[in-house]
């Protein structure tokens, strides 16, 4: 009950963000942070770990607000501002010693998008895996049948309040991890649908994303139902000097394959002098 008043206190009331669990904290060299999609943990980055470990780097995989270990208020409406404030204490907790790159997966890249908006000072280089970006594309029919697709359909798990029994917990997690590898409990259910609702279908990333002066990575999944690629070549072009649009032969999840590439685009942007 004490822990609960303070928490609120601390939190709610003093406006101090949650610093995030570190699955992953390993090596030592320059900074690469990680971090992971709605309804997942930052277990997720395994294969990236793995191949990550074999550069002069560090690697930093957190469980963002709400997942995994980290702590699962039930007050914040789990908006990218909520997820953002989090990463930026936890990064800040690292001492990293200079400008981190910022890696993100699914939601994880919106999040990512808006910590590098509010703190620039924190992110040399944002590599961004599958970003569900559904504002901003062409006026295009097909484009508008797809995000009305996905947003009906996000709308409705946002109102569905199952019954965590033993019996709908398997059903939920086995029809969560059918269609993108997703994780939920009766713990992580709240902060799931929150984020859904706050941070993927009320987003801020089309802005945010305009407004950022450091270089990305932007890579798709061929094989990816749940995002629209091209947005990136929409938003951007290719000739700012900022922004390389990649596509590899993946579906929603980090694969090896998928892994693989990335680190590619993260040791290149090991090997690339910062912009002062």
């Amino acid at each position: 009950m004490m822990q609960r008043l303070f928490d609120r206190f601390w939190h709610k009331a003093l406006r101090r963000p949650y610093r995030l669990t570190r699955t992953v904290d390993v090596g030592a060299g320059d900074t690469v942070v990680l971090l992971h999609g709605i309804g997942r943990s930052g277990s997720v980055w395994e294969y990236v770990v793995d191949l990550l470990s074999l550069l002069n780097v560090r690697v930093v995989a957190f469980d963002l607000l709400g997942f995994g270990a980290s702590p699962k208020p039930d007050w914040p409406a789990y908006n990218v501002d909520d997820h953002a404030r989090a990463v930026i204490a936890s990064i800040e907790k690292l001492r990293p010693g200079g400008r981190v790159i910022l890696a993100g997966h699914s939601m994880g890249c919106l999040v990512s998008v808006r910590v590098a908006r509010l703190r620039p000072d924190l992110i040399r280089h944002l590599v961004l895996y599958e970003m569900p970006l559904y504002e901003g594309l062409p006026q295009k029919r097909r484009y508008k049948l797809r995000i009305n697709l996905y947003l009906n359909l996000y709308r409705r798990i946002t109102r569905y309040q199952p019954g965590f029994s033993a019996e709908n917990l398997r059903l939920v997690d086995r029809l969560a991890r059918k269609i993108a590898g997703l994780e939920v409990s009766a713990e992580t259910w709240q902060p799931f649908v929150k984020s859904l609702e706050n941070t993927i279908i009320n987003q801020t990333t089309a802005q945010d994303i305009t407004e950022l002066a450091m270089p990305m990575d932007v890579v798709y999944g061929t094989f990816d139902m749940l995002v629209i690629r091209g947005k990136a070549e929409h938003f951007f072009g290719t000739d700012n000097g900022l922004i390389s649009v990649h596509n590899v032969r993946a579906r929603h999840v980090i694969s090896l394959k998928a892994s693989r590439f990335l680190v590619d685009r993260i040791e290149a942007a090991l090997k690339t002098p910062e912009a002062a």
